[in-house]
């Protein structure tokens, strides 16, 4: 068994000879960590009675805003794209329907000027700062001719009263 040992070192030695500046800078930088390891736990300590006062960091907390949406989108988790929702972009008025007025029999719609930040009345066929033309008025609505085809703005939902039953 060692006649086989010996055999094979001989055999392998010429082999690892280019190796061996490798495994003598391996072997001193073991040596040296070794040596700073046993001199660090063999000395005494300068202060035994010393308190930890080290506390946990007061972390803000995570904002997660538009770009949490971004990282879900990317096609780094599963690979499969998540449908986006399409974004509705509201067009940007140059007025805004804020209130009827009645006048009589006759309404007039109160509009307030973005622009300008005042508020004007318009009747039936008066034409808004953008062109459109208005059409008709009623009690908190207001109906636009927006490039031929009827538009109908509502300052509030009308609710379905139940019809009282009649007395016989």
């Amino acid at each position: 068994m060692l006649q086989q040992a010996r055999d094979k070192l001989q055999e392998y030695l010429p082999l690892a000879r280019p190796y061996l500046p490798h495994a003598v800078a391996l072997l001193v930088f073991a040596l040296l960590g070794w040596m700073n390891g046993y001199f660090q736990a063999s000395r005494t300590v300068s202060n035994p009675d010393l308190a930890e006062t080290w506390s946990v960091p007061n972390w803000a907390p995570t904002q997660l805003g538009p770009e949490r949406a971004m990282f879900t989108n990317l096609d780094i988790w599963d690979g499969a794209k998540r449908p986006a929702a399409a974004k509705v972009v509201a067009a940007q008025l140059p007025w805004r329907f804020i209130g009827t007025v009645r006048e009589g029999e006759e309404y007039a719609a109160v509009i307030l000027i973005n622009n300008t930040g005042k508020i004007r009345r318009f009747g039936v066929g008066d034409a808004l700062p953008n062109g459109e033309k208005v059409i008709s008025i009623s009690h908190g609505a207001l109906q636009l001719d927006v490039a031929g085809t009827p538009r109908e703005l509502r300052l509030f939902k009308l609710e379905n009263k139940p019809e009282k039953p009649e007395k016989k």
